[in-house]
């Protein structure tokens, strides 16, 4: 009996610290990535801020395939990197400032509450939104690494090479100057470097509708 206490313990400890952070879901699908934040999303997108140390990341919707599914507990990189478009896609840094970060969580929503190759997927930021303001005006607050979003100062913002050049019609946002460090490493591989240490996915909405 003691025994049996001590393994439902650990079991217990194990969904308060991991598989908690994906709900009692027997798996977490893409077909939401185009309108909220999405779990697999979130932790793809999360991988390209480890493997560079940016401060943010972002990643469209188009860049995902909508649909695939991922077990929510014992996932392999495997199935997370089939959620992807374009796996074999450069991860790069942008430079940016935080008008432009404003900008671009403004673009992302000029469609919501319906789907958007644009919207954007986001790890490291929180966005606090009205969704019955006009596009443009939608966005209350932000923050990045849980500080307020500063307009003029630069983030380190890491994406892939394709939206950085200004995928989606994000160039007219900001440009591939702005790309500050190229890494030579694949999103996919950005991946299996964080499921060496990371096995739940993200489920810490970035988006917050109020």
């Amino acid at each position: 009996m003691t025994r049996l206490r001590l393994i439902l313990g650990w079991v217990g400890l194990a969904l308060a610290i991991g598989w908690g952070q994906v709900g009692l879901s027997q798996g977490e699908t893409l077909g939401s990535v185009g309108e909220r934040s999405n779990p697999v999303a979130q932790t793809i997108v999360e991988a390209m801020r480890s493997a560079t140390g940016a401060e943010m990341a972002l990643l469209g919707a188009a860049f995902f395939n909508e649909s695939a599914s991922v077990p929510a507990m014992g996932f392999s990189a495997d199935e997370l990197i089939k959620a992807l478009a374009h796996p074999d896609d450069e991860v790069v840094v942008l430079s940016l400032r935080g008008e432009q970060i404003l900008q671009a969580l403004e673009r992302a929503l000029e469609m919501y509450p319906q789907k958007n190759n644009a919207f954007l997927q986001l790890s490291g930021a929180e966005v606090r939104f009205n969704p019955k303001a006009e596009p443009g005006k939608r966005v209350l607050s932000v923050t990045i690494a849980g500080a307020k979003l500063e307009p003029d100062r630069v983030y380190k913002v890491a994406t892939t090479a394709p939206m950085a050049r200004g995928a989606l019609g994000y160039f007219r946002i900001w440009s591939r100057d702005q790309i500050s460090r190229s890494t030579g490493i694949t999103i996919a591989d950005a991946v299996r470097d964080y499921l060496k240490w990371q096995r739940s996915l993200l489920a810490q909405p970035a988006w917050i509708a109020q």
